[in-house]
């Protein structure tokens, strides 16, 4: 009798459940074997992975879903504006195709007509007689690179001082960054431009690594109080800042070196000047603090390579604190200027007196400041690193370094729990599960020195005011290849600083620039293992009074008298054993 009722019990034989067991590992072993020999061919597709979307807890979520919708939408206009343009072109080559076959007909028939003549007239045809006379096109004029360089360039030793530079310069360029404009400039040195009456231009160099936004309210902002410009150095005087690019980026391709913005501005605004104080030489001074770009400011106007300029790799061989060790004076003519000249005078970077601390954290403070505004050296090898990443995370907007660095959210100005989630996304764990905060300091200042941590600065809030029409007019040569904020968020990690303060340190005024002295080599070969450990003076830019007073204590410090002399060495008495020959004595 058949069974009627379900079977319930989902218990089944040993012997079953292990042919079931067997068949399993058999086609997994197959499964295995075929991935392989499908990877070996090269037919295995990985999947992508899925998007996890954005947290709900994430900041700003609602304005990135924005951007991102106005991105799709800007997308597809883009996509129709492309179809539309296909399609006119494929108009008019087809109006083009018919005018063509059009013209071929016509010329069919004239050269029938021809043939027909000559016939009728006994003469033979050559083939060539159809063919009209066409007027030789004229070469057009090549354009003369005078405006962008100087002839007739020479080289001369400049004043000893900067005070020297200053009494005899009839201009004064003050070279400041475009990320922080207003840290750069001297309080000192500019007070002093202005007792001895003389014309002073803030010069915005390095416009190319700031949203464009940033440029036109610094540039208003500046131009209240002075004569401001923006300019980009030619790309062959741009230093390199990776070792990997160095030797091999340079070798594939030359560098054009005119290709600077804001040449013509400077040149006009030089000619007006000579026109005015009736002069036929003008003598400019660039002044600024190291690393930023004075003599490739100069480079760039004359067009070609003068003037030594900052580069990484060789910086960290240098034993002063700058790249100009002195003064020096290029004498070049003025672009359209008939016979006037003008004399720039390159000068070291700017000195500073030493300042009296109440506390450590004031000391460290500054230091990280000097530091970071130069950004001379490997910074990243620092034997602390706390201080300077510390002073990064004051001024810097928490959602832009989070956005940057793909962190979770972290108390504003809070290092430590800002270096925590840069390790645990790099790996930066020690033993005992310590992470490693000096490692996570040491890739943000890395980061910062190579220019791939791109950061900003806004003027502060001030009363209505703009840049005007014939300003924006004369400024747009470097304004119109600058990206916005939005446009660089998307390729680079782009932090938002607070803006630094006009120094308001004394400069050294009279001190002597001296040329580096060239020490023999075996002085730099023993100092390799120091090479980890940046030079305090070189990256703080703190005054280099310091290191002189130091020399000066040692100069006076008193003789050391020489170490006794040693002892003779005494000779060890050697200790015999007779055990073993008294042994073989016996045997013997």
């Amino acid at each position: 009798m058949p069974r009627i009722r379900k079977k319930t019990s989902k218990r089944i034989g040993t012997h079953r459940r292990e042919r079931i067991k067997h068949k399993v590992n058999e086609h997994r072993k197959k499964a295995k074997k075929q991935a392989k020999k499908d990877k070996v061919a090269g037919k295995v597709q990985k999947k992508s992975k899925k998007d996890p979307g954005i947290p709900n807890a994430f900041p700003y979520k609602d304005e990135i879903l924005a951007e991102i919708e106005q991105q799709r939408r800007e997308a597809a206009i883009e996509k129709q504006r492309r179809k539309a343009e296909k399609r006119a072109a494929k108009a008019a080559a087809k109006n083009v195709d018919e005018t063509q076959s059009q013209v071929s007909e016509q010329a069919e028939g004239e050269v029938e007509e021809n043939i027909e003549k000559a016939e009728n007239d006994g003469c033979g045809f050559d083939g060539v007689t159809s063919i009209k006379k066409q007027p030789i096109p004229t070469p057009l004029p090549k354009k003369s690179n005078d405006e962008v360089k100087a002839p007739n360039v020479s080289v001369y030793p400049g004043p000893s001082t900067l005070r020297d530079v200053l009494d005899k310069a009839d201009v004064s360029m003050c070279v400041v960054d475009a990320r922080d404009p207003e840290a750069g400039v001297s309080e000192a040195l500019l007070a002093i431009a202005n007792e001895k009456g003389k014309a002073v231009v803030v010069l915005v160099n390095k416009a190319d690594t700031v949203p464009r936004e940033s440029l036109v309210e610094w540039l208003s902002y500046l131009r209240k109080t002075y004569t401001a410009m923006p300019f980009r150095v030619s790309s062959a005087f741009l230093p390199v800042t990776s070792p990997c690019d160095h030797p091999a980026k340079k070798a594939k391709a030359v560098q054009p070196a005119d290709d600077a913005k804001g040449v013509k501005l400077i040149w006009a605004w030089l000619r007006r000047f000579a026109k005015e104080k009736k002069r036929d030489e003008l003598v400019v001074a660039f002044t600024g603090v190291t690393n930023s770009g004075k003599s490739a400011i100069i480079n760039s106007l004359l067009g070609t390579s003068v003037l030594p300029v900052y580069d990484s790799l060789s910086s960290e061989a240098a034993k002063l604190p700058y790249t100009t060790t002195v003064a020096q004076e290029v004498v070049a003519s003025i672009p359209g200027g008939g016979s006037s000249k003008v004399r720039f005078i390159d000068t070291p970077g700017l000195e500073f007196e030493r300042e009296d601390f109440l506390d450590n954290s004031e000391r460290l403070a500054s230091r990280a400041k000097d530091i970071l505004l130069r950004s001379r050296g490997r910074i990243e090898r620092l034997k602390d690193p706390m201080f300077a990443v510390t002073h990064v995370i004051s001024r810097a907007e928490t959602q832009d370094l989070m956005l940057a660095y793909n962190l979770p959210a972290f108390p504003k100005g809070d290092t430590t729990a800002f270096l925590a989630g840069i390790a645990r996304v790099n790996g930066l764990v020690k033993t005992a599960r310590v992470l490693d905060h000096a490692g996570a300091a040491r890739i943000v200042l890395r980061d910062w020195n190579s220019g791939n941590l791109v950061r900003y600065t806004m003027p502060p809030a001030t009363s209505a005011g703009g840049v005007s029409a014939s300003s924006m007019d004369e400024d747009g040569e470097v304004l119109e290849g600058l990206r916005t904020r939005r446009e660089l968020r998307k390729e680079v990690k782009l932090v938002k600083l607070t803006p630094g303060k006009v120094d308001s340190r004394g400069g050294l005024l009279d001190e002597t620039w001296e040329v580096e002295d060239e020490e023999s080599e075996d002085s730099g070969d023993n100092n390799e293992d120091g090479d980890d450990d940046v030079d305090d003076e070189s990256e703080s830019g703190e005054s280099a009074a310091e290191a002189k007073e130091d020399e000066d204590d040692e100069d006076e410090a008193p003789e050391l008298l020489p170490p006794p002399p040693c002892p003779p060495a005494t000779k060890r008495k050697r200790t015999v054993s007779f055990a073993g020959l008294a042994g073989k004595r016996r045997r013997g």
